[in-house]
């Protein structure tokens, strides 16, 4: 994608776009519900699913038992996502090609055929395209001499911040 690498992490790790960009995700989302929860070099994102669609059958020793969870997002510092639906696993590699072009590796696993037309994993491919709509957008519009740098929101940006503190250290800017 016309887009350099980190703007593509940045779009996994926010929620916000999430009822403005994936419509059919956030058909099948609680929103409200939606949680980020960081560890040192990586976050969980939770997408718990709205009533009656599609969901993990989680056992009683999770700390999600009870909860209707339709995805776990976890992202791994600097690139890795793993991307958890009750029909599998879905990883995304991203890898920088250029300061403006990133190639990003899609790879399913199917644990369960019967279930991957339901839920927050059915239209995974029709996510990927709109993501990579956006993210390209973004990086047009950041390097406009209109763009101005904004706060980042506590609730829906926690794990953007954590990846910008994480990029700081490490590039010891």
């Amino acid at each position: 994608m016309k887009a350099n690498w980190a703007l593509y992490c940045d779009n996994y790790l926010e929620g916000f776009h999430i009822p403005f960009v994936h419509a059919g995700l956030n058909q099948v989302l609680d929103y409200s519900a939606y949680r980020t929860e960081l560890f040192e070099y990586g976050n969980l994102q939770v997408g718990v699913a709205k009533g009656g669609e599609a969901c993990f059958d989680l056992p009683p020793d999770s700390p999600d038992y009870g909860q209707a969870i339709a995805a776990y997002y976890f992202w791994l510092f600097p690139n890795l996502m793993l991307n958890f639906y009750p029909w599998g696993l879905s990883i995304n590699i991203v890898k920088p090609v250029g300061p403006e072009l990133t190639r990003v590796s899609f790879l399913s696993y199917v644990w369960d055929p019967s279930k991957l037309s339901v839920g927050a994993g059915a239209e995974i491919d029709k996510v990927e395209r709109e993501d990579e709509s956006v993210v390209e957008a973004t990086h047009r519009g950041i390097r406009s001499r209109l763009y101005d740098r904004g706060r980042y929101s506590p609730e829906r940006e926690k794990g953007v911040h954590h990846f910008h503190r994480l990029l700081t250290s490490f590039l010891n800017l």
